[in-house]
């Protein structure tokens, strides 16, 4: 791994600094351990410095570097003290304008993730939350979770763009069977992106954020979701199932197979009537696969495969038998191996 910078800003220990780092692409598989860009921050807030001890409910917690930002929150590499671990952080976002009672208000949707993450521990495939607390004087709220090294799948997909169909249709298959997982649980994840899913230097894929994700059944009153991957219904209030994720999941093949999401270019929110590439699919697809994935992405939930778990059958004939070697056009990391090496639940 080549580090090309580490800067530190100055600030409040309590309330932070921020260290950023850039990493050279591509570096070999097994020393891939993602960061995105360096986090950008408001004017006048930091983030925690390297070296900040975080005390939370089971053990206390070393900073050691920043790895990403995003709207519910900073993620960090920490360390745990007593294991000697790394771990993830998600932090709070830091208090701006907000009351006390508004900014404790956000702070519950953290732990109303920490409890979902622990009624969820037994989901293969999705991180294990470890530990909860808070830090500064403003009471930030911070989950501590286990710590996923491998590259996302918008880093994978840029690189190996437009990415090999049995590539493809393996990362697919084992997101199905991790939200099929999921789903049994009685939860639908809401936010199944190219930047919540991590394929490790296996070849296995690994499922991210559970931040919005939601009781099956529960209807959320305000907008949630990432544009282009998420279904009209999540933005109407209405009941959301599992055909949320089946929506996303169309999203993400057509984004591996042709650097676009279906939906691209047309404004939101959707009014039902819109259609799936409106300007032309062009790209070279197999015909069944085609089919399929226009069908997960369609605007009527009723006419999506009902679940994740029902596209397997359709999917298996697609994937990589065991015991075959890989193709000469494969990826890295090559998510077939997990099928090749009859990992698979398919």
């Amino acid at each position: 791994m080549v580090l090309l910078r580490t800067e530190h800003a100055e600030g409040d220990p309590d309330d932070g600094g921020i260290a950023h780092q850039t990493v050279r692409w591509p570096i070999p598989c097994h020393t891939v351990l993602t960061f995105h860009d360096p986090p950008s921050f408001p004017c006048g807030v930091v983030s925690l410095l390297p070296g900040t001890l975080l005390n939370g409910c089971a053990g206390t917690y070393r900073v050691v570097r920043a790895l990403d930002k995003g709207g519910m929150g900073e993620i960090f590499v920490g360390r745990d003290l007593a294991g000697g671990r790394e771990v993830a952080i998600k932090l709070q976002t830091a208090r701006m304008f907000e009351t006390t009672g508004e900014y404790g208000d956000y702070g519950g949707d953290l732990s109303q993730e920490f409890n979902r993450m622990r009624d969820i521990l037994d989901v293969r495939g999705i991180p294990r939350v470890l530990d909860e607390g808070k830090v500064g004087r403003s009471g930030r709220r911070f989950l501590v979770m286990e710590l996923v090294n491998g590259v996302t799948a918008a880093q994978w997909i840029e690189d190996n763009l437009p990415v090999p169909r049995a590539a493809a249709v393996s990362v697919i298959a084992q997101l199905c069977e991790i939200l099929g997982r999921l789903h049994a649980k009685q939860y639908v994840h809401c936010d199944v992106t190219a930047r919540n899913v991590m394929i490790q230097c296996d070849g296995s894929v690994r499922l991210l954020d559970v931040g919005i994700s939601v009781p099956v059944g529960e209807a959320q009153p305000d907008p949630c979701g990432s544009p282009g991957y998420a279904p009209p219904e999540q933005h109407r209030g209405s009941e959301l199932t599992p055909q949320v994720d089946v929506f996303s999941l169309g999203a993400l093949l057509f984004q591996m197979l042709t650097g676009k999401l279906p939906y691209d270019g047309v404004e939101y929110p959707f009014d039902g009537t819109e259609q799936p590439f409106p300007g032309g699919l062009r790209a070279e697809i197999d015909k069944d696969l085609r089919a399929l994935g226009l069908s997960m992405v369609s605007l009527d939930p009723l006419e999506r495969p009902r679940a994740a778990d029902e596209l397997p059958e359709y999917l298996r004939r697609m994937l990589p038998a065991p015991g075959t070697c890989a193709l000469p056009n494969a990826t890295v990391p090559d998510p077939t191996a997990y099928y090749r090496h009859g990992l698979g639940e398919l």
